[in-house]
């Protein structure tokens, strides 16, 4: 709890005082004792032995068939598919587009003494403040090297995959959060006229420019 509020605190500037801190307190105790201190009725006990039983027949019989199982691009439904023709297609892409190449070494603990160095550096010369500091600096024991999966396309002929590379734990995130926080206002405030959010706002500039004579 003190973890919560001291990021509400810190990154949301919400005074400790504030009611909504002590109402979030509340509720948040309240839901963490009804789950896990109340003790479980017979008929929840029985539904997650049901569930668990269920779970490693479904773990047991795609090990068994050779099956991997993904969740699909766009759809957000799962899809099942024999785990050779999964890695045939991935590196069928890797061959085709020359991307991405798979690493002799692992350069994690190098990039990660380098960021150390390059941060430090940054504090001695007092370029950077002791807080900002504690914000870009990595956690040992939470970087991961970046990484490439591939997700499934169902909806398109022959099931293609969709490369996604996840980097979210690399050594550079919390320099890159940091430094997103101080450019993202500038860049909105600047870039917003010439930037499509989604869909709905594509419907929206097109219907601006048909009202304004553009189309």
């Amino acid at each position: 709890m003190n973890v919560i509020t001291r990021y509400l605190i810190c990154e949301h500037h919400i005074p400790l005082t504030a009611t909504i801190i002590r109402e979030f307190s509340q509720q948040l105790e309240a839901s963490l004792h009804q789950q896990y201190m109340i003790p479980l009725s017979y008929l929840n006990i029985s539904r997650t032995r049901k569930e668990l039983k269920l779970m490693k027949s479904i773990q047991h019989r795609l090990k068994k068939g050779n099956y991997n199982l993904r969740v699909t691009d766009k759809s957000g439904v799962f899809h099942i598919g024999n785990s050779v023709d999964y890695e045939k297609k991935a590196e069928a892409y890797r061959q085709k587009t020359g991307t991405y190449i798979e690493l002799d070494s692992n350069p994690l603990w190098s990039v990660f003494d380098k960021v150390i160095f390059f941060l430090n550096h940054l504090r001695s010369k007092k370029y950077i403040l002791s807080w900002q500091l504690d914000k870009m600096m990595p956690k040992r024991e939470k970087i991961q090297l970046a990484y490439l999966y591939f997700i499934p396309k169902s909806h398109k002929a022959g099931t293609p995959l969709r490369p996604i590379v996840s980097s979210m734990n690399m050594p550079t995130t919390g320099i890159s959060k940091f430094l997103d926080k101080l450019i993202r206002p500038i860049f909105d405030k600047h870039a917003r006229s010439t930037t499509i959010i989604d869909g709905v706002d594509l419907i929206h500039r097109l219907e601006a420019y048909t009202t304004n004579g553009h189309l």
